[in-house]
Parts: C-alpha cells; structure tokens; sequence
C-alpha cells in the first residue's frame, strides 16, 4: 500500500465518530511496520482519548503488551492532523508517540490551532523522529472544515438554515408556520443541528415557537448550545429551551434583568455593542469554543446575516407550497444599485428531500 492509502484509512476511521468529537476535530491514527497496519483508532468523542492513544492501545490489545511495544518501536504513524503538544482534556499526543518511538510520522495537516500549530512536528522532529506533512491534506481539512474556519477566522462558521414556501414565505401572517416542509426535511435539520455547536434564533421566534431546540431521536453525547438574539425580557423560566440541561446564552444590547438571572445556572449573558453587533457577538462566541453556528430563525435574524455577508452557507428547505402575498418573507434585503454589488453565493448542492428541495449556497 502507498503512504496515501494508509492516510486514506486514516481519515475513513476518523470520520466514523461522526460529529460526537465537536468542538474538537475528528481525527483518526494508522500505525503500520513491515508495511502491515498493526494498530488504528480514531478520536470517538470529545474529552475521550485521542486517535493516537486508541491506535497504540489496539495495537497492544492485538499483539500483547511486549510484542506491541516491540512493534511500535519504529512503525510508521499516520494521523490526519498534527499530534498535539498541549495538555487539555487529555495529556499531549506528542508524550505518547515518545514513548514508543515510532521511526516516521505522517501527517495529514498541521493543527491549525495557534497554541499547537507545527510545535507537535517541531517536538517530534527534536527527537529524531522523521516527520511529513501534507499527505491528502485537502481531504483532511475538508473533513474538519468548521474547526480550521474557527481557528483561521477567530469566530464560528455560520450556516443559515431557511424553511420556505416555493413563493419566498416562512410563516403565515398570523406567524403560524407548522409546517411548511415535510417530515422528511424536518429529520434532515437535526442532522444540520448534530454538526453545529450552537443554534440561534432570534427573540421573536423563542416567544412566538417556544423551540427546543435539540437533537432529537439520534443519540448524542451533549446538546447544542442555544443562542437567543434579541430582545428577551419576554421569556419565562418553563420554555421548552431550558429544559435539556444544555448551555443558553441571552445575547442583546441590553443589561441583565433581575428575572433573567435566576432561570437557570446554564443561562450566560453577552452584551453586545449597538454598532456592528453581530460582528461583536462572534467575536465574543470565541471564548464559548464553537467552531459552527446554525442560524433557525426568523426572518430579521436570516436577513441580518446575509446582507452583513455573515452568512458562510445558506441552506434553504424549499416547500411546493404557496402562502401568498400576506405572508411573511423568508428575507428583506434592500435592493443593491447594481447587479454587481450583490452578496455573491454559488450553488454547491442540490437534493429532494421529502416532497421539498434542499439547495447549499456557500461562498464564492
């Protein structure tokens, strides 16, 4: 087999865990010797063991614990992205390799996180260990594309999910809108919420839907942060958003009422500046460690986004129904002066999901 093909087995092992690894990147580790894969394992949730460790433990559960190490000694390692050299949640990878010397590390990327990124290579070559990066590293980031965003830009991807009619409508004037798409679309949207760290929705849409906001029917090792914008001296401690235990966090241009601070411990507050206040809410979002947002609602939120160009992916659900004029927009966007300074997305996918049409707007 060539280097790309154990770094390929690399990445298909990572990407079993799936998105129970967020905030933290899915990675996966192959060690081989006398060109024979004898350990691999992937990093299969957050504050668990990392690729590396669960590589070195399956190769010792396979070979016995002397034989392993005597394998290890001088194996190649493969792992989609950089050892780390920072102790967190779990001691630095970089310890672990040490500790079998392994003769090459292979590299898929770099850790694009500033406090790791080349000092696990550095720490490895310092030791006599060969080291290459870039090995498939394109498909590497891909897989991680949320977390390089966050760790390159300072602030979450934004995805911004709208469910509306084929006519441009998301609810009826009353502002009922249950529901407009099918139940088909509806499961697809919690697999959007399983790869976010957090969802937003503006005040209007906690008081009028009173959502939930969390992953259902799928088994997950935490819940998504939820985020209100907006005016919130409204909401009441029994909403359905407090009741999975899971982080909220009031985000508006107001001070914190004396009602609102006895909802709930999980309850934070970000003030916000009235000048450029969605730039000032990711910014401050970075302390929270979210590499993704999924934007719900409503109409105002959707808008500011994309005609502040904060929107890095529009995901629109669109339904064949039509709700006619007296109903609510999806968006208000003023009109450009010309056709030329228009938000510039292109067309990434489009699918039938259900009855309705899926289409994935991304950035030019």
């Amino acid at each position: 087999m060539k280097k790309e093909d154990y770094m390929l087995r690399a990445i298909n092992l990572a990407k079993k865990a799936k998105f129970h690894t967020n905030p933290n990147p899915r990675v996966g580790c192959v060690i081989v010797k006398n060109n024979k894969v004898i350990g691999e394992g992937y990093h299969k949730k957050y504050g668990g063991a990392h690729a590396e460790v669960n590589a070195i433990k399956n190769c010792l559960k396979k070979f016995g614990s002397k034989k392993g190490k005597q394998l290890l000694k001088d194996s190649q390692v493969y792992v989609t992205l950089e050892p780390c050299s920072i102790k967190s949640k779990t001691p630095p990878c970089t310890n672990t390799l040490l500790e079998i010397m392994p003769k090459e590390v292979y590299c898929a990327s770099l850790d694009p996180n500033k406090k790791i990124n080349g000092n696990g290579v550095k720490i490895l070559r310092k030791s006599g260990i060969k080291v290459e990066v870039g090995i498939l590293k394109k498909k590497a980031i891909e897989m991680n594309k949320d977390f390089f965003f966050k760790h390159k830009n300072d602030k979450p991807y934004v995805r911004v999910k709208i469910a509306q009619t084929i006519d441009g409508k998301i609810a009826l004037k009353n502002g009922k809108s249950k529901w407009i798409t099918s139940k088909e679309a509806r499961k697809n949207v919690q697999l959007l919420r399983i790869q976010s760290d957090a969802v937003l929705i503006g005040s209007n849409t906690l008081i009028k839907d009173n959502p939930r906001l969390n992953i259902r029917d799928v088994k997950v090792f935490k819940q998504p942060i939820s985020i209100v914008l907006g005016n919130t001296h409204s909401a009441k401690k029994n909403m359905n958003i407090f009741k999975d235990n899971k982080k909220v966090i009031f985000a508006n241009n107001y001070e914190k009422t004396e009602l609102n601070q006895n909802f709930t411990n999980n309850l934070s507050f970000i003030k916000l500046t009235k000048k450029n206040s969605l730039n000032d809410l990711l910014k401050k979002l970075s302390k929270y460690d979210l590499n993704s947002i999924l934007v719900e609602g409503g109409s105002k939120i959707f808008t500011s986004f994309i005609s502040k160009n904060l929107a890095d992916e529009i995901i629109f659900f669109i339904s064949p129904k039509f709700l006619g004029k007296d109903s609510i927009d999806a968006l208000s966007l003023e009109s450009p002066l010309s056709i030329a300074n228009t938000n510039n997305y292109i067309i990434d996918s489009t699918e039938m999901v259900g009855e309705d049409i899926k289409l994935v707007l991304k950035k030019n």
